[in-house]
């Protein structure tokens, strides 16, 4: 039998629509201290992977106000929800939102400036596929940021069974990233939150 649990892996139906709603209240200090620790160019083209409610791809077409913003998820019902929080910057061309995986993202080669991903990974199917993905649709000398809270070894055992999240360690993560070509790896963290930038 589902649970509200299995609502984060692939939120959908009225259950996946409050639990979109929960993320994007819940995530926002979150969101916005990873934010803080990469410059976002007004002319850049974003790719949100994991868009789920929305809200990030509209702060992210704030910080880039002559660029485009694009949102992956692979949740019909999430990308139906996120279209609607950003409706009028969609009407505007600056935001668009399709369902899509992050181990097959339909975008050609050297396509983003900047690709975001905010407490998505642990739901990845093989995290160094997905990280390939990302680095391929990168432009050359483009960045990844990826933010999380839940920390391996830390989080409640019993929530990352609930959700069923795959969570590493930290230095495992950037391993894995240096490991599929990206270089000037970092890692911040503040208490539990960590935010990885990567470079192409």
């Amino acid at each position: 039998m589902a649970t509200f649990g299995d609502q984060y892996q692939c939120p959908t139906g009225h259950c996946g629509r409050l639990v979109a709603a929960k993320m994007n209240r819940e995530h926002e200090p979150l969101t916005l201290w990873g934010l803080t620790k990469i410059k976002i160019g007004p002319d850049y083209v974003v790719l949100d992977v994991g868009c789920g409610g929305g809200k990030t791809v509209s702060r992210l077409a704030e910080l880039a106000p002559r660029g485009k913003v694009f949102g992956i998820d692979y949740s019909r019902d999430m990308v139906n929800f996120s279209r609607k929080i950003n409706e009028m910057l969609i009407a505007q061309n600056r935001v668009e939102i399709i369902e899509g995986s992050v181990e097959k993202i339909s975008f050609k080669d050297d396509f983003f400036d900047l690709v975001t991903a905010f407490e998505t990974y642990y739901f990845w199917t093989n995290l160094p596929n997905a990280l390939k993905e990302i680095k391929r649709v990168l432009k050359p000398g483009g960045k990844m940021l990826l933010v999380n809270e839940l920390m391996y070894g830390v989080t409640d055992e019993k929530l990352v069974e609930e959700t069923h999240v795959k969570l590493f360690p930290l230095d495992e993560i950037q391993n894995v990233m240096r490991s599929v070509g990206f270089v000037d790896v970092q890692l911040f963290s503040q208490s539990r939150w960590n935010a990885f930038i990567a470079q192409k």
